[in-house]
């Protein structure tokens, strides 16, 4: 009965989270198929990518300075503490976002020029403007991601997503051109649709009070400023290329023909951050931070079941790159294929080093994490400007290769110093898992 169960606990929370991994860029490839197949200019598109990369830069500054900490003592915090915790979290939260308002309403020509991207100026003043309901919004996502809500996380993006590309769409059908500025609308519009969702969803776990306490607001902060490092770090590690390509090349139409392999990238990431999202709270907790053992077991086996799923998608990748570009993007975007051939092999070591960073910031070394992925993205975006240079748009995927493969030893090194991780029982777990789901779900069925 035990061996049977196993993993019922982690699917069952995954399912829900899964679905909502799965709404974002399910969403995100069907308005960029509208937008690529008409609605935009490639060189719009380009603007577009970037437009949302500037977006991402902002979310993850904001999740790497609250979210983590948030989840993290929330899981240590007994019942009464928890609403001081949840306090201090909106308190940096709100002050963090007005400071990144402040920010990019200065520098929105500056990146505009720099970056070689035409109409991107309008686009931040407007979504500066959305940026005060990312507030609420993601103070209610994160106290539901604290309780393991995923269930309620799902219909938060599924409306979020869903709305904004009904909105697209109507658009379209109606004037067939949609401007970049409206695009922009559209998105924040989704925010204030998600925080209506949100609120029905987490209003039950609200204490309704606002108390400030100083050791909280410290312990947050102090917490948050490591993975603050990290999750910069991370970002750099990930766009590097994208924020490089027009810059380096003289077009956004790189940046759009990256941007449209990166989403079908992103499908195949699905697997590592639904479970990134069960695994962060679990391994948090008291009785399994200080459990070397335990960890060992949480990080090759979350690794290994990530794998299982991304392994197939990663192939399917690259035998079928020409069929997946033409079908999201079409014939003017076919300089994607050789690109994204390329970049799908590092789908499997990302999911090594993504969980790197998720059991070290949960079982207390932040700082650890932060050198890491510091060292590693200083170095990769050195590479990803020498072989832009030498090879041109194919330079980017060449870059990401070798920055990987150094990430991925790098940090099993470390993760083997801490805890003995053997990444030959992550392969192992991988395969395993298929008869241990197809069990279970004959199981299911015949019940």
């Amino acid at each position: 009965m035990q061996e049977k169960s196993k993993y019922q606990g982690w699917l069952l929370a995954g399912l829900y989270n899964g679905l909502q991994k799965l709404s974002i860029p399910i969403f995100g490839v069907l308005s960029t198929m509208i937008l690529a197949h008409g609605a935009l200019t490639k060189p719009e598109m380009g603007v577009w990518t970037i437009f949302l990369t500037s977006t991402s830069f902002v979310e993850l500054i904001r999740q790497a300075l609250v979210k983590t900490s948030l989840i993290k003592y929330v899981n240590h915090a007994d019942g009464e503490e928890q609403r001081y915790v949840l306090a201090a979290a909106l308190f940096i939260n709100s002050i963090v976002t007005i400071l990144l308002i402040a920010a990019i309403t200065i520098c929105a020509g500056w990146l505009a020029s720099v970056l070689n991207a035409e109409g991107l100026k309008p686009m931040l003043y407007i979504f500066a403007g959305g940026m005060v309901l990312l507030i609420p919004f993601s103070h209610f996502e994160w106290a539901l991601y604290s309780k393991s809500e995923f269930k309620g996380l799902f219909w938060v993006y599924f409306f979020r997503q869903g709305f904004n590309l009904f909105m697209i769409v109507l658009y379209f059908l109606f004037y067939r051109e949609v401007s970049l500025n409206v695009l922009v609308v559209f998105f924040n519009l989704g925010i204030l649709i998600g925080i209506i969702v949100a609120y029905l969803q987490v209003k039950k776990h609200l204490t309704r009070t606002f108390i400030l306490k100083k050791e909280w607001l410290s312990s947050l902060w102090h917490f948050g400023k490591y993975v603050f490092g990290s999750g910069v770090s991370t970002l750099v590690f990930s766009n590097a290329s994208q924020m490089m390509l027009s810059p380096i090349l003289g077009s956004t139409s790189f940046t759009a023909s990256q941007g449209i392999a990166n989403r079908v990238i992103n499908l195949s990431d699905i697997p590592s951050q639904v479970l990134s999202d069960i695994l962060y709270p679990k391994s948090s907790k008291k009785e399994n931070a200080a459990n070397r053992e335990r960890i060992k077991f949480f990080y090759e086996k979350t690794v290994g079941v990530a794998l299982s799923v991304n392994i197939p998608i990663v192939c399917f990748m690259i035998a079928f790159p020409k069929i997946i570009i033409l079908i999201l993007g079409g014939k003017d975007y076919l300089d994607a294929v050789p690109y994204l051939q390329c970049i799908a092999i590092t789908g499997i070591f990302l999911t090594f080093l993504k969980y790197f960073g998720v059991i070290i910031d949960s079982t207390g070394r932040p700082k650890v994490n932060f050198l890491t992925i510091s060292f590693i993205a200083l170095l990769h975006v050195a590479i990803t400007y020498y072989c832009i240079k030498q090879f041109g748009f194919i330079g980017a995927a060449y870059a990401a290769i070798v920055s990987n493969i150094i990430g991925f030893i790098v940090s099993q090194v470390i993760l083997y110093r801490y805890f003995k991780i053997n990444i030959i029982n992550c392969f192992k777990y991988a395969f395993a898992f298929y008869p241990e789901i197809a069990t279970m779900l004959r199981d299911k069925i015949k019940v």
